[in-house]
C-alpha cells in the first residue's frame, strides 16, 4: 500500500461491538459528516457459528433503548436491525444455592416488554458491519495490525498519528481506544490498566439445551464458589456462565460428567440438562484504566474497566460510554470546537466517573456478599432476598442501576 496517509476526525481502534457502535452513534449524531476509521486486527467473520457454540450477552433496558436513538443511513434504528435476532427476557430469577431466599424480577411491575434482550454476537457483529458499509465517512479496515500510536503538538497542527505494520499511516484529531483489557490504545498514551481486584474465579463459557421451555426467564444462582447465570436464547438455548474457584476439573470432564456438574448447582428449574457446546474459561479480575481520557485519546468499555460479570453489567456500561463520547464528539465537531483536546474530553470523563463507580460498587458489593459463607452473610442475604421480594420500592432501587436507567 505504501507509504500513503490519510486524515481522519477519528481513528476508532478495536472493531468489535463498542467500536463498531461508537463509529455508528457518531455518524447518526453528525448526519454523516465525522470522518471516521475503525481499526479491527481480525478479519470479518464470515462463519456463521450459532446454535451450541454462539457466543452471546445480555442488554439492558437501557442498553436497547440506547441502541434505538441510533439512526442509521437506511433510516431505521440500531435496535430495529437487531430486535428480530434477539431474545427477550422478560423475567430474572435470582436464587441463593442451599438457601431460601429467592426474588423474582418481572418485566410487567416495571411497565416494560422485556427487562433486556439477549444478543448473539455473531449476528449482531454481521448487522453492524453491514450498517458501517452504507456509510461513505466511515472506513472499516480489517484486518490490521498497529506499528504505533504517536501524539504530536506543535503550532500548525494537533492530532495523532497511527503508524500501521503495512507503512500506512492515519492522522486523526481523537483516537478511541475501544481494544479491550489490554489497550493499545492505553499503553501508548500512558494510561496504566490496574488490576483493581483478583476474584480467584474463573468464568466457564458455553451453551446449554434444557428440557423445560424457559419462557423468557434468566437465571442468577448464587454458590459458594460464585454465580451461576443462565440467559435465554432460541430454540430453547440457555447461555451460561458459570464462574468457579477451580476450572480445570470441569474443562476435563465429558459433556454428560459437565452437566450433571452444572445439574447439581442450578438446581431443577429448567427439567434436565440435555446437551452442551464447546466450554470456554475466562479468569476474572476487576481492571481499571487510572483515566478516560488523554490530550487526543479517549478509552470506552473494557478499555476502560473490565467487570466480574454478575449481573451482567460490563458491556451495558461499556454501551453508556460510548453514547456519552458520541454526544461530545459530535458537539464539538458541529461547533467547529477541537474535540480530541484534553479540555473538551474532560466532560466525557467527568461525566462517566459516577456511573462507573456505582456499578463496580455494586458488582463488588453483591460479590462479596454472596461468595462469602460466613453465618451472618448467608442470614443477611438471605433476608435481603426476601426483603427485595416482599418490597416493589426495593425492587424499583435495585433494578433501577441493573436496568441502564441512568
Amino acid at each position: 500500500m505504501g507509504n500513503e496517509k490519510t486524515q481522519y476526525d477519528v481513528v476508532i481502534v478495536g472493531g468489535a461491538m463498542a467500536g463498531a457502535t461508537l463509529a455508528l452513534a457518531l455518524s447518526s449524531n453528525t448526519q454523516g459528516r465525522i470522518k471516521i476509521a475503525v481499526l479491527e486486527k481480525q478479519a470479518p467473520k464470515k462463519h456463521h457459528s450459532s446454535g451450541f457454540d454462539a457466543r452471546c450477552i445480555a442488554l439492558s433496558d437501557g442498553s436497547c433503548q440506547r441502541f434505538n436513538a441510533i439512526q442509521l443511513a437506511n433510516g431505521k434504528s440500531l435496535w430495529q436491525q437487531i430486535q428480530p435476532l434477539s431474545t427477550p427476557i422478560t423475567q430474572i430469577h435470582v436464587s441463593d444455592k442451599g438457601h431460601a431466599g429467592l426474588v423474582e424480577f418481572k418485566s410487567d411491575e416495571f411497565g416494560l416488554a422485556q427487562l433486556g434482550a439477549v444478543i448473539e454476537l455473531q449476528k449482531t457483529g454481521s448487522i453492524l458491519l453491514e450498517a458501517i458499509n452504507q456509510y461513505p465517512n466511515i472506513d472499516y479496515i480489517a484486518p490490521v495490525e498497529i506499528d504505533c500510536i504517536d501524539i504530536q503538538e506543535n503550532n500548525n497542527n494537533n492530532f495523532a498519528k497511527i503508524t500501521l505494520k503495512n507503512d500506512r499511516t492515519l492522522q486523526a484529531r481523537l483516537v478511541v481506544g475501544a481494544d479491550g483489557t489490554f489497550s493499545q490504545v492505553a499503553q501508548s498514551a500512558g494510561i496504566s490498566q490496574n488490576i483493581i481486584q483478583e476474584y480467584q474465579q474463573t468464568a466457564v463459557i458455553t451453551n446449554v439445551l434444557v428440557q423445560q421451555a424457559h419462557q423468557g426467564r434468566a437465571f442468577e444462582r448464587f454458590t459458594d464458589e460464585g454465580p451461576v447465570a443462565l440467559l435465554p436464547m432460541e430454540n430453547n438455548l440457555m447461555s451460561l456462565v458459570w464462574c468457579v474457584k477451580e476450572v480445570e476439573p470441569l474443562l476435563k470432564l465429558d459433556d454428560s460428567a459437565f452437566l450433571n456438574q452444572l445439574q447439581q448447582r442450578f438446581g431443577w428449574r429448567l427439567g434436565k440438562l440435555q446437551q452442551c457446546g464447546q466450554r470456554f474459561a475466562y479468569p476474572l479480575n476487576l481492571y481499571q484504566a487510572e483515566q478516560h481520557i488523554q490530550n487526543r485519546v479517549a478509552l470506552i468499555g473494557n478499555s476502560v474497566q473490565t467487570l466480574h460479570p454478575i449481573a451482567g453489567q460490563g458491556f451495558n456500561l461499556g454501551i453508556r460510554d460510548v453514547m456519552n463520547l458520541a454526544e461530545i464528539i459530535a458537539q464539538g465537531y458541529l461547533q467547529g470546537i477541537d474535540f480530541g483536546c484534553y479540555s473538551w474530553l474532560e466532560k466525557y470523563a467527568n461525566t462517566r466517573e459516577n456511573d462507573q463507580q456505582h456499578i463496580m460498587t455494586l458488582t463488588n458489593g453483591l460479590l462479596s456478599v454472596f461468595a462469602n459463607n460466613l453465618l451472618p452473610f448467608q442470614v443477611g442475604r438471605n433476608l435481603g432476598l426476601m426483603a427485595l421480594s416482599q418490597s416493589s420500592l426495593l425492587r424499583q432501587y435495585f433494578a433501577k442501576p441493573t436496568l441502564g436507567w441512568v
